[in-house]
């Protein structure tokens, strides 16, 4: 197994609570070193834009902040001004890709889809998040990716035509946590803690599905009896993925700053008590 060894130094300020206070080792970088649950072929899961620049700032690591449950964690931190080519919409017809449309992305996606049809199918997702509370990460109130995207998406004409927002999402804005558009962390107790979250969804084109997520282990979202999946595959990514809200004016020029999330524990199942953040030893 290739095994890369790098040295990084994580600034901090001695007012900070919370924060990363030693350098860390990279481990690997490459996101199939992780097992993240049973049914899916690691040689599937890849770095979402695996031949653009992004790459370069994905990495597992071993704990820098000495609290996190799991020892081995993801650290995510997309640059200012990295984007990628690779066509989300329009396929072979069109033409918009992360740099063209001032979008910044750097995700791990599970590339065996979960094909949603006309039999419910239960799902635990399980993992635990932690955003540096050093004095540039998340301070741009522009700053608003996604973390997590149950994207839903059909076949037909080709998974690249795109266009559809996630079924299923969590967000950091304004410096709280959102997930399936309930506020679950506020802005004093995000940063500086590893967050625990689960999703448990029944994946339906019926009004029988369901949406349950904990958040460390608290029944935050409790939402029944409506449509879970409006189209034929969902495919599960996470990381930060950030677009320009048309809510928003942004400054001339305006691109997203750089930043950092660690994630740690991630896993799919059937059963919860099988979930890695469930099992730790």
């Amino acid at each position: 197994m290739f095994r890369l060894l790098v040295f990084y130094t994580i600034l901090t300020s001695s007012i900070m609570i919370g924060v990363v206070l030693a350098d860390y080792e990279i481990i690997s970088k490459k996101p199939n070193y992780l097992k993240r649950g049973p049914g899916y072929s690691e040689a599937k899961i890849a770095n979402y834009l695996k031949k653009e620049v992004h790459k370069a700032n994905y990495s597992i690591i071993k704990d820098p902040t000495g609290t996190s449950p799991i020892e081995i964690i993801e650290n995510f931190s997309p640059r200012k001004g990295d984007c990628g080519n690779y066509k989300s919409f329009g396929g072979k017809m069109g033409g918009q890709t992360d740099c063209n449309s001032d979008r910044l992305r750097l995700e791990v996606a599970l590339k065996k889809e979960l094909r949603t049809g006309k039999k419910p199918k239960e799902y635990w997702y399980g993992y635990y998040f932690y955003v540096p509370d050093t004095p540039d990460n998340f301070v741009d109130k522009f700053l608003q990716p996604y973390i997590t995207q149950f994207y839903g998406f059909n076949k037909t004409g080709g998974q690249d035509s795109g266009g559809y927002a996630p079924q299923v999402s969590a967000s950091i804005s304004h410096g709280k946590l959102y997930v399936a558009g309930a506020y679950v962390i506020d802005e004093k107790n995000l940063k500086g803690k590893w967050h625990k979250v689960e999703f448990n969804i029944r994946w339906s084109k019926q009004y029988d599905g369901f949406i349950k997520v904990y958040i460390n282990d608290e029944l935050k979202v409790d939402r029944e009896g409506f449509k879970t999946s409006h189209h034929d595959y969902v495919e599960f990514k996470y990381g930060s993925y950030n677009h320009k809200d048309f809510g928003y004016i942004y400054p001339e020029g305006y691109q997203f700053p750089s930043h950092t999330i660690f994630f740690a524990g991630f896993s799919i199942s059937k059963d919860r008590a099988k979930l890695k953040v469930n099992n730790i030893k």
